[in-house]
This record gives structure tokens, C-alpha cells and sequence, in this order.
């Protein structure tokens, strides 16, 4: 069960009992507003889940990227190193005798 899902069925429970200790006081039936404050605190329950969802793929996005680059820019010093050293190979003969 999730962290929405929780805050969801603990706030229909205070609410509930809420407008039944208020219709007990003054005979005032609050069922329909307690429903319509029940549903109201489902509906933020599930937009705060998708919003909780969206900012871990959107996270998850960030770093798949940084990884990615990260991986590119190994890739590249390494190409880099090969090819001075091919250079550098091309230069100096060690079969040279000075």
C-alpha cells in the first residue's frame, strides 16, 4: 500500500467519524459532506502518486543521461589515447640505436 493510499484511508476515517460526532451533537446529517471531502482527498491522493511517479522516471531519465554521457566521455579519452599513442609509436622507434 502506498504512501497516498494511507494518507487516503486515514483521512476518510477522521472525516467519517468527524461528521458522526457532529450529527450525534446537532442532528445535522454531514454524511454526503464527508463523502464528497473523502472522495476530494482520493482525488490528491492519486495526483500526488502520479506526481511521485513522474519525478522517479523523470529522475531516473536524468541519470540513464549522465551515465550515458559519462560512458561517451571515457569512450572518446580513450580513442584519444590510442591514437597519441599510435602517434607517439610513429615518432620514436625503439628499434633505433642512437
Amino acid at each position: 500500500m502506498s504512501l497516498f493510499d494511507s494518507l487516503k484511508e486515514k483521512a476518510a476515517e477522521l472525516l467519517g467519524g468527524a461528521g458522526d460526532k457532529v450529527g450525534e451533537l446537532t442532528g445535522v446529517d454531514l454524511s454526503g459532506a464527508a463523502d464528497q471531502v473523502t472522495q476530494s482527498a482520493g482525488d490528491l491522493a492519486e495526483t500526488g502518486q502520479g506526481l511521485a511517479e513522474n519525478a522517479t522516471a523523470a529522475g531516473q531519465g536524468a541519470v540513464d543521461s549522465a551515465t550515458a554521457a559519462g560512458q561517451g566521455a571515457v569512450d572518446s579519452a580513450g580513442a584519444f589515447g590510442d591514437a597519441a599513442t599510435g602517434l607517439a609509436g610513429g615518432v620514436i622507434d625503439p628499434n633505433a640505436r642512437g
